[in-house]
């Protein structure tokens, strides 16, 4: 008996030697994007889930779906909050139902041209995005970033504001859309997916977007003006579910945040090759630039501050420490340039 006892134990040792170590969670998680697969953002986020899936040895494994083929931009907020999807890069006007505060810098004349200025603004504001986010959604904010000024581009001739009354024009957002009504025009909800074919079918006169995402997604191909108008720009968040971030080992972990530093980055680079290389590229399409007459401007920001105006005043406190520390560092910006 003892020998058996003793082979037992001996048997055993080797069973559990011989085992193979248990293997590794893998993790399967999905990114949506707002826009078309050829856009900076998606070809980024591909970057992203390739470096992702080999610095993890593949427990880590990230699906790309970009032009809101995952969940709708107005849903994105939701779906990552409830781990429906793992991430998203989505815009504040997609979310701005959801979070108000999202739409901040997307507001109408709002943020000033200047591209290195905003990316200071960015940096700013992220860590107040974060602290929020995380406490009201569960939601990490990975970054932001903000694409050119937002124009008007037109499919028939105009030349200046009173001579787009009563066109209608594709717009994102609230905002965006008071905006537009304010100065006469008459604002369309479309898909982004569907812009491209109402515009070439006639069911909106034009749309507002920037230089880059209109030249990445063939805008030029069924518009022929750009109305230099510059207002805010489209700003983008990457959010992160937390939840699903916690559940990834600790080795695990510290690598996704390190590979999502250079998904940011790219991000930042492809929103500077925007600013400086998109209207380049929509001109040699064949777009012609209508200049904003000093008057049209004067009535564009008599609308525009009103909105604003209107629109800080709905902010509960939380929201509002964003704005202030936007509008502070504004109208720094502003007194300086005088």
């Amino acid at each position: 008996m003892k020998w058996l006892h003793v082979s037992a134990l001996i048997l055993s040792s080797v069973v559990f030697a011989a085992s193979p170590a248990p293997a590794q969670e893998t993790h399967n998680w999905t990114l949506g994007d707002v826009d078309s697969p050829a856009h900076w953002g998606p070809t980024a986020a591909r970057k992203f889930a390739e470096s992702v899936d080999k610095a993890t040895s593949g427990r880590v494994k990230i699906t790309v779906y970009p032009v809101e083929s995952l969940y709708k931009g107005r849903d994105a907020l939701d779906a990552v909050s409830k781990n429906l999807t793992q991430m998203y890069r989505v815009g504040g006007l997609h979310t701005a139902g959801e979070e108000r505060v999202l739409e901040l810098l997307d507001l109408p004349f709002f943020v000033p041209n200047d591209y290195a200025f905003r990316n200071k603004l960015w940096d700013t504001l992220v860590p107040l995005y974060r602290e929020l986010l995380k406490a009201r959604f569960g939601v990490y904010v990975a970054d932001m970033h903000q694409a050119e000024p937002r124009m008007v581009y037109a499919k028939n001739a105009f030349k200046s504001l009173a001579d787009l009354t009563g066109r209608k024009i594709r717009t994102a957002g609230p905002s965006e859309t008071e905006f537009t009504r304010a100065i006469g025009m008459v604002p369309a909800t479309i898909m982004p997916s569907e812009i491209y074919t109402a515009l070439q079918q006639g069911v909106i006169d034009g749309n507002w977007v920037a230089d880059a995402p209109h030249f990445y997604n063939k805008g030029y191909e069924v518009t022929k003006y750009i109305y230099d108008v510059g207002s805010g720009g489209f700003t983008f968040y990457v959010m992160v579910n937390q939840e699903a971030m916690d559940k990834l080992s600790e080795a695990d972990r510290k690598t996704v945040m390190a590979e999502l530093a250079t998904y940011s980055m790219d991000l930042r680079k492809g929103t500077e090759d925007g600013y400086v290389n998109g209207r380049t590229w929509l001109k040699e399409k064949g777009m012609e630039v209508v200049p904003l007459a000093a008057e049209d401007r004067a009535t564009m920001q008599k609308a525009a501050d009103q909105i604003v105006e209107k629109w800080q005043g709905q902010l509960d406190a939380e929201q509002r420490k964003l704005y202030d520390v936007a509008k502070k560092m504004i109208a720094e910006y502003n007194a300086a340039k005088k």
